[in-house]
């Protein structure tokens, strides 16, 4: 079947979409020849806790502007006051002169009084401690221990309004001695003291994490894709378990999608004591890396059944597929983000349902037929469960009212969170079944996901809902647009048992 997308009205709201697109283009494009701000994150290991950052323009500002906190990151789908813990934010002219700043009343920004000599220093605290402490989904935050610090970008570095395309200069200072680490150049082994690494933007900042400490374990396993095993442990763990795990992840990813689009990955692994009610288990994705935080009890031992290496493989290679899905192919909301406040996105279910299915296909093609099929079963099993117990009010809505509701509930009411992804694994699930049956085995979904990471690659910009019904068809020459038009009604589509 043949997909035209060139006449009419709908090839004018093409246009349309393509050139309220280009001023973005543009600004980035003149903000990446411009020299870059210069970030300094400073952490001195004593009791209190606190990182201090300051950020240095190359050039003096000559306006009145605002200096902004993150309130969300990508795929957390919720509301995070980061801003509630900068302490002692100042800003100072080129002279050192101190300019005047006024945190604004409800939002997460400080205007800055332009003045006379213009704008060219911000410094503030982070106090780590009491965000580990307010924030009680451990993922959320960094943490901040004896001979360890973990550093989650967005939750400590903000940026200037306006500024978030000019490339950035990072520069860490760490205690004397200790090894410092950054996702956005890993290297084992690791900067003693002192890091540097660059970022394009603030985003590839914001994503990244600083890692460091003595209590900090360092590991560098070979593959297609270079393996940073970053992993601080408060109790028993096999540590070389972990490591093979990752990389058996990575491995089937990596040859799943087929493309190696960052030069390496770095897993941040904390197994930490737990703090009375706080929340563990959940893991996030980076460009080219996660954090996965758990109590020690989730750590591989050499006690660990085979259904817990299993569980611990599953988990690192669905965020690790983050890392294709929705990192580098993205649904309108996405892309450019929106940092001070969680955006509505109407394609949740792709980013979780197809980066879950992406991950059973992937880790399956390992396997021999007979655990093939115990392995993939089990899991549409459990996604199929989560359809049958899911109240009625939930399996009423559509799944693009789902997908919005999930852009601030994902997590905090999980029977969100989890029918969003079970849809989204199930009409992936029987999309691959018609383009196998249909192609005689020839083409699957994973033909389709990567046409769907090229095109976003040359087009450099999000897709909507209505250009992903074609674009899924478009690459197998499958028709899949009455499976995606069935999956989006109220009530789920009939479960496949494949």
């Amino acid at each position: 079947m043949i997909f035209a997308f060139g006449h009419g009205v709908r090839a004018n709201r093409i246009w349309v979409r393509v050139f309220s697109f280009l001023p973005f283009l543009v600004s980035a494009t003149v903000a990446q020849q411009q020299s870059p701000i210069a970030y300094r994150l400073k952490y001195s290991g004593t009791g209190d806790h606190r990182v201090h950052i300051t950020l240095t323009l190359p050039e003096r500002l000559f306006q009145t502007t605002s200096f902004v906190m993150p309130r969300n990151y990508p795929g957390g789908y919720n509301l995070v006051l980061y801003d509630s813990f900068v302490e002692n934010l100042r800003a100072f002219s080129a002279e050192g002169k101190p300019l005047k700043t006024a945190k604004e009343t409800d939002g997460p920004r400080w205007r800055i009084k332009e003045g006379a000599n213009g704008l060219q220093r911000i410094e503030y605290d982070i106090d780590v401690n009491r965000m580990e402490q307010d924030l009680r989904a451990s993922i959320d935050a960094s943490k901040a221990r004896e001979g360890y610090l973990g550093i989650l970008g967005y939750s400590v570095f903000g940026y200037i309004d306006g500024l978030q395309h000019r490339k950035i200069q990072l520069n860490v200072e760490a205690p004397k001695g200790w090894p410092v680490l950054t996702t956005l150049s890993p290297a084992v082994p690791a900067s003693k003291a002192n890091a540097s690494a660059e970022a394009n933007d603030y985003d590839a900042l914001a994503d990244s994490q600083v890692l460091m400490g003595p209590e900090l374990r360092l590991t560098f396993i070979k593959g297609k894709i270079p393996l940073f095993m970053a992993v601080y442990s408060e109790g028993d763990a096999d540590l070389s378990a972990e490591g093979q795990l990752a990389r058996d992840a990575l491995d089937a990813m990596q040859a799943y999608f087929g493309n190696s689009p960052f030069a390496a990955y770095v897993v941040q692994l904390e197994l930490l004591r737990p703090i009375a009610g706080h929340s563990y288990g959940f893991s996030q994705e980076h460009m080219n890396s996660g954090t996965f935080s758990f109590t020690v009890t989730r750590a591989i031992t050499t006690r660990s059944s085979v259904e817990d290496k299993q569980a611990a493989l599953f988990n690192y290679a669905h965020h690790i597929a983050h890392c294709w899905i929705p990192k580098r192919a993205y649904g309108t909301g996405y892309s450019p983000f929106k940092w001070e406040m969680p955006p509505v996105i109407d394609t949740i279910w792709f980013n979780e349902g197809f980066a879950r299915y992406a991950a059973i296909e992937a880790l399956s093609e390992s396997m021999s037929p007979a655990q093939q099929t115990a392995f993939r079963s089990g899991h549409f099993a459990r996604l199929r469960q989560i359809l049958e117990d899911a109240p009625a009010f939930i399996r009423e809505m559509p799944l693009l009212e789902l997908s919005r509701e999930a852009s601030f509930m994902y997590s905090l009411d999980f029977r969100i969170g989890q029918n969003t992804y079970a849809r989204g694994a199930l009409m992936a699930a029987e999309m691959d079944t018609r383009i196998r049956s249909s192609t005689g085995g020839e083409r699957s979904l994973r033909d389709a996901l990567r046409f769907l990471l090229d095109w976003t690659q040359r087009n450099q910009r999000a897709f909507n809902a209505e250009e992903l019904r074609g674009l899924l068809s478009q690459s197998t020459g499958v028709d899949l647009q009455d499976i995606l038009a069935r999956w989006l009604k109220p009530e789920p589509a009939p479960l496949p048992h494949s």
